[in-house]
């Protein structure tokens, strides 16, 4: 009957999202490794990040900036 309490407190999606989050982890889960994960919110779903951009250009500051000796040409 614990599981169907949480069912209560929180959404019956996001104790599913839970059940298979622990799952994932060991065979048998225990009711605290799911309350846990329900409490912590690990089954929310990420935002996705960025894409790191890199510089396109390599070195866009000069020599001086990075303390070499400027070009000579």
């Amino acid at each position: 009957m614990g599981l169907l309490k949480l069912a209560e407190k929180y959404s019956e999606q996001s104790l599913e999202a839970a059940c298979e989050k622990a799952l994932s982890y060991t065979a048998s889960p225990s009711y605290k490794s799911i309350k846990n994960i329900l409490v912590t919110g690990v089954n929310e779903k990420t935002k996705p990040q960025p894409e790191h951009t890199t510089n396109k250009y390599g070195v866009t500051r000069g020599a001086n900036y990075y303390g070499g000796k400027p070009n000579d040409q």
